[in-house]
C-alpha cells in the first residue's frame, strides 16, 4: 500500500511538473497558429480556425520577418561560440590548477569566485557600458562575448573543480609512476575520464550565453548586432502588436538550446551528478 501511495504522490507531481513546464509552450503554440484577429476573441484553450501564416512569413527568404529571426540567431550563435571557444579552456585550466595544486591565496580566490556569482548584474551594467562606450567597444559581439565569458566563469570552473577533486589519487601516482609529467596527465589521463562534466559544462554555457537579454540589450543598439532574446521587439509597433509572430519566433529561437540539451542531456546529468571514474 505504501510503494502505491509512494507511486501515486510521484505521478501527481510529475504531472504538475508538466502542466507547469508544457502549457505555457503549447499555449505560445496556439497563439502563433491563431489568426490575427482571433487572438483576443476566441474561447477555449483551442481557437476555432488556425492557421500557418506566421510560420510561412518567418521561412520565407524575402520577408522582413525571415531577415530579423535568422539575423538574431546568428548573432547569438556567435556570441555562444566564441562564449565556449575561449571560456571553457580558461575554466578548464583554472579548474585543474585549484584541484591540483596548493598555492598562497588559494582559498582567497575560491571565495573570490564564489563571492562573483552573488553580484546582481545592475551593479556592474552602468560602469561596463561607460568601459565599453569610451573605447568603441559597443555593438560588437566578440567583446560582449567577453562579458559572458567573466560572467560564466566562476560558476563553471567552480562545478568543473570539484569534478576533478572527485578523481582518485591513484590515477595521479599511477601517472607519475608511469613516467608522465604534468602536461602528459593533463591531456592524456584527465581530459579524457573527464569529458562528461567538460560537455556539461559547454552545455551551460552555452545555454546561458543564449538565453542573455539584459547584456545584449544595453550593449548593443543596431538591428544587425541583435541578438535572438532582442528581436521580438520587433514585431512590436506604436499602435499594434504581432503576438502571433512574437509566439512563432520565440518557439523557433527555443528549438537550438532544446534539442542540444535532449541530445546532450545524459551527459549534463552524469557530469553534475557524480565524478566517478570508469577504468
Amino acid at each position: 500500500m505504501d510503494k502505491k501511495v509512494d507511486g501515486l504522490i510521484k505521478y501527481i507531481f510529475l504531472l504538475i511538473f508538466l502542466i507547469l513546464t508544457l502549457v505555457p509552450l503549447i499555449w505560445c503554440f496556439i497563439i502563433s497558429v491563431t489568426p490575427k484577429f482571433d487572438v483576443f476573441t476566441f474561447k477555449g484553450f483551442i481557437p476555432g480556425k488556425m492557421i500557418l501564416d506566421n510560420y510561412k512569413e518567418i521561412f520565407d527568404t524575402t520577408s522582413s520577418a525571415h531577415e530579423v529571426l535568422f539575423d538574431g540567431l546568428k548573432n547569438s550563435i556567435i556570441t555562444s561560440a566564441i562564449t565556449i571557444f575561449i571560456g571553457i579552456p580558461l575554466c578548464i585550466a583554472s579548474a585543474y590548477a585549484f584541484s591540483r595544486y596548493r598555492f598562497r591565496g588559494k582559498k582567497l580566490v575560491l571565495n573570490f569566485l564564489l563571492i562573483t556569482l552573488v553580484i546582481p548584474l545592475f551593479t556592474t551594467i552602468i560602469p561596463i557600458y561607460a568601459l565599453f562606450s569610451n573605447y568603441g567597444m559597443l555593438n560588437n559581439l566578440f567583446w560582449i562575448s567577453i562579458i559572458y565569458i567573466t560572467a560564466f566563469v566562476p560558476m563553471t570552473t567552480w562545478i568543473i573543480m570539484n569534478y576533478f577533486n572527485s578523481i582518485p589519487n591513484e590515477i595521479w601516482e599511477a601517472a607519475k609512476i608511469d613516467g608522465c609529467n604534468e602536461i602528459q596527465i593533463f591531456f592524456k589521463i584527465i581530459l579524457p575520464i573527464s569529458y562528461p562534466i567538460i560537455i556539461a559544462a559547454i552545455l551551460i554555457m552555452f545555454l546561458m550565453s543564449w538565453n542573455q537579454f539584459q547584456i545584449p540589450m544595453i550593449l548593443t543598439a543596431s538591428q544587425d548586432k541583435k541578438v535572438v532574446t532582442l528581436i521580438m521587439s520587433e514585431f512590436t509597433g506604436r499602435n499594434t502588436i504581432s503576438y502571433g509572430m512574437i509566439a512563432a519566433c520565440g518557439l523557433i529561437s527555443i528549438l537550438p538550446p532544446a534539442l542540444l540539451t535532449i541530445f546532450f542531456r545524459r551527459y549534463l546529468v552524469s557530469g553534475l551528478t557524480y565524478g566517478s571514474v570508469k577504468g
